[in-house]
């Protein structure tokens, strides 16, 4: 069956879904890898509980963090180890061009196995997810990233306050519309989620870099949150890892998400601290756990709060999106405002005079 292109080169029609049995798959799984490895020892030994050791072939891993923390980094250390195996790596680029220096530290035959794809817009990324060409993902793809699956999103769509005040201007019709826009952020998220699934199934590992930001409100401290989360993504999300720097030339990876489970306490054997070198990432304590006073001033919580139904979404998406999040107590504030009224207080005034 002849499949008919558009403008981009994609495919118009889905392709047809091929089957095969059970024997044939499991003969495939025993002669590839089952799990890439991170280049970190004691990362790829604790991500999961049984003899794999790496990043699943067949999931999706989530790796969210700061800017500048090392994701990227991370991820073309896990990419390499892809090819080392064997496979080849498809890296999809929503965001600026991965520098040339990024890509030095391999051999010249290891980045032909690199296949790279820029998806300068969200309606690009879509398009290369749910009507690929029919060679995507090549064959022999163990590995596919994406730097970063959230990027495009903020650019596409407005918060929740930004929409009522839109509401409140008659930009928007009625509160119905105003739904539907606060669900759409997350229905494009759901498809991104399924057909990264599909791609999963073909024996392909999928590590998916997400961008993170900060709550404060009504959190005991402040804590770091990926951007994209919405429950369809988070049942897709076998693996999650958070990277984070704490230090000048440290950073820390821990996992959250475990072969499926949420890690909810906060384990120290669970986070692995590393430095970047040029070629490679080198584990500052390989042997031990990282000790309790190198843990990260801000907390992390990579984890939907409630259980929620699907139904739910509105609320949710309200919650997450809302600038309210990202401001101060204001009963803290109330204080702040009362200590100045009522002046300094005498161990303060003495102080001054010394």
């Amino acid at each position: 069956m002849s499949l008919s292109k558009d403008l981009l080169g994609l495919d118009q029609d889905t392709p047809p879904i091929v089957s095969i049995s059970a024997s044939q798959s499991l003969n495939a799984s025993e002669t590839t890898p089952s799990a890439i490895s991170t280049g970190l020892t004691r990362l790829d030994q604790i991500l999961d509980d049984s003899d794999c050791r790496g990043i699943r072939r067949g999931h999706i891993t989530e790796l969210f963090g700061p800017p500048g923390a090392g994701k990227t980094a991370l991820a073309l250390t896990v990419a390499s180890h892809a090819i080392r195996d064997g496979g080849k790596v498809v890296w999809i680029d929503t965001g600026p061009p991965l520098p040339r220096n990024r890509l030095d530290g391999m051999e010249d035959e290891d980045q032909h196995r690199i296949i790279y794809f820029r998806a300068t817009t969200l309606a690009h990324l879509l398009a290369l997810l749910m009507r690929p060409p029919s060679s995507f993902p090549p064959e022999g793809t163990s590995l596919i990233v994406i730097d970063s699956v959230s990027s495009q999103f903020p650019a596409y769509f407005l918060n929740a306050a930004e929409l009522k005040e839109q509401l409140s201007q008659g930009k928007i019709k009625d509160q119905q519309q105003l739904q539907w826009l606060l669900n759409r952020k997350w229905n494009v998220a759901s498809d991104i989620a399924t057909h990264l699934s599909r791609f999963a199934a073909k024996n392909i590992a999928i590590l998916a870099i997400n961008q993170a930001h900060t709550k404060i409100k009504n959190q005991p401290r402040a804590t770091l949150h990926p951007i994209l989360s919405n429950t369809a993504w988070e049942n897709a999300i076998y693996t999650r890892l958070v990277i984070y720097r704490d230090l000048p030339n440290e950073r820390f990876v821990e996992i959250t998400k475990r072969a499926g489970r949420v890690v909810r306490v906060r384990l120290p054997e669970f986070i692995v601290s590393f430095r970047v070198s040029s070629n490679e990432l080198k584990e500052i304590n390989p042997e031990g756990s990282v000790q309790s006073p190198i843990l990260p001033r801000a907390e992390i919580d990579a984890t939907p709060s409630r259980k929620r139904k699907a139904e739910d979404e509105v609320a949710d998406s309200q919650d997450e999106d809302s600038e309210v999040e990202y401001q101060w107590d204001e009963s803290l504030l109330d204080d702040v405002e009362g200590q100045k009224k009522e002046g300094p207080s005498k161990d303060e005034e003495k102080a001054a005079s010394q």
